[in-house]
């Protein structure tokens, strides 16, 4: 994979090395037979992921029932199957097996029964300084298995309603978590361009369980989507978005003139 576009699986490895992300991380595997059964047997409940792919597309969750397996693919009705090879084949659907996760499911905090997860944007700014830009929070659709709005059928709120309506924070609770999420979000950053990864941006997905803890679901350092911050109705973390990467290529443009 490139250094600008490193697949989840690269990631994921490069995160097991830093002593404290490492805890952060779901365990996660390459799909195969016999990872796909174990995951399901020690878990209950997992996700499948393509280990190059973007936006919540071919997301699969999956679980044990009474009388064999069921699976959801984005949003849509479940899918029964009997057997974990046959569950194995449908979800695997042709792919190499390098080319997807088998990821333990966590348990998301929700408002209204629907998970959130947290996006939470860094960006360098004129002087290449990391700068923190804004968090949102994306609230899944009804029925579906993954927190991307548009193709989720879910929608966009402040991470303190998200976290008022779920755990019933206060105000200083509300700020408690915001600073972790921030201080996590550089050493993220950190850990990655430290290690050789290029980013002048980056969009990191987190989650926090039923009980708070958080979890790193997905990181981002090439061309992640801000578009979203749009759809709140205060705009100030769109416009700071624009302003950062605006003053970042002004920078740029400058040094190669």
């Amino acid at each position: 994979m490139s250094r600008w576009d490193p697949s989840k699986w690269e990631l994921h490895q490069l995160y097991l090395k830093h002593p404290r992300l490492r805890k952060l991380l779901p365990p996660t595997s390459l799909l195969t037979r016999r990872s796909l059964a174990g995951y399901i047997k020690d878990y209950g409940t997992v996700y499948i992921k393509g280990n190059t792919s973007h936006t919540g597309s071919n997301i699969i969750k999956a679980w044990k029932t009474e009388k064999g397996y069921r699976f959801v693919k984005e949003r849509g009705k479940p899918v029964d199957v009997y057997s974990i090879n046959d569950l194995y084949d449908k979800v695997k659907d042709g792919r190499a097996a390098s080319s997807v996760l088998v990821q333990k499911a966590i348990e998301l905090g929700e408002i209204d029964g629907r998970p959130f997860t947290i996006r939470l944007m860094l960006m360098r700014d004129g002087s290449q300084r990391w700068r923190y830009a804004g968090m949102i929070a994306k609230v899944s659709g009804k029925g579906s298995v993954i927190s991307n709005v548009r193709r989720g059928g879910g929608y966009a709120t402040t991470v303190d309603d998200a976290l008022a309506k779920s755990y019933g924070y206060a105000r200083a609770q509300i700020w408690s978590v915001r600073r972790e999420l921030i201080r996590s979000g550089f050493q993220i950053i950190s850990h990655a361009t430290r290690s050789g990864y290029p980013s002048y941006e980056t969009g990191i997905d987190l989650g926090m369980d039923r009980t708070g803890k958080l979890w790193i679901i997905e990181v981002n350092l090439d061309d992640p989507s801000y578009k979203l911050f749009d759809r709140l109705s205060d705009k100030k973390y769109y416009h700071r978005i624009n302003a950062l990467a605006k003053a970042y290529k002004e920078r740029r443009l400058m040094s190669k003139a």
